[in-house]
């Protein structure tokens, strides 16, 4: 199977965030036939499409609990691009650790700007400290390295 390095752009959708992080989930939900293509940034992702280094983008722009997601609505109006459909994502989050810890050892989350808010009970009523991540899958990685 080709990887986003050596696939035909047509075949590639952009998102913003790592492999695993949930825009990736929608995009292989929604498009199961596309290779995904990961963007550090939002801004990434939509000049991936503008440029031609990707067919689509799917970039969240309204979360049920957190709102719409500012960056994107600052972005999409001078883009260029444009809406061609929607895909709703419903989202599980767990709380991951380094081996060895416990619930009481933990004293921060880092993940999604969108996610903590979601979280923020169960980060409240334990007193953890949340620190915003680009993404939810890159801050699960960075757990891992710890």
């Amino acid at each position: 199977m080709p990887t986003q390095r050596t696939a035909d752009p047509k075949r590639l959708i952009a998102f913003q965030g790592a492999h695993g992080a949930y825009s990736d989930v929608a995009c292989r939900a929604a498009f199961p036939r596309m290779i995904t293509l990961p963007c550090n940034t939002f801004e990434d992702a939509f000049q991936a499409v503008q440029s031609g280094g990707a067919l689509l983008g799917m970039i969240p722009v309204d979360n049920s609990v957190a709102g719409r997601v500012a960056d994107v609505h600052r972005l999409m109006p001078r883009s260029g691009l444009h809406i061609i459909g929607e895909h709703y994502e419903r989202v599980n989050h767990h709380l991951l650790a380094p081996r060895g810890a416990t619930l009481r050892t933990v004293r921060t989350v880092l993940s999604h700007i969108h996610a903590l808010p979601q979280c923020s009970k169960f980060i409240r009523q334990r007193g953890l400290k949340p620190v915003v991540y680009p993404d939810t899958a890159g801050a699960a990685a960075e757990v891992a390295r710890r």
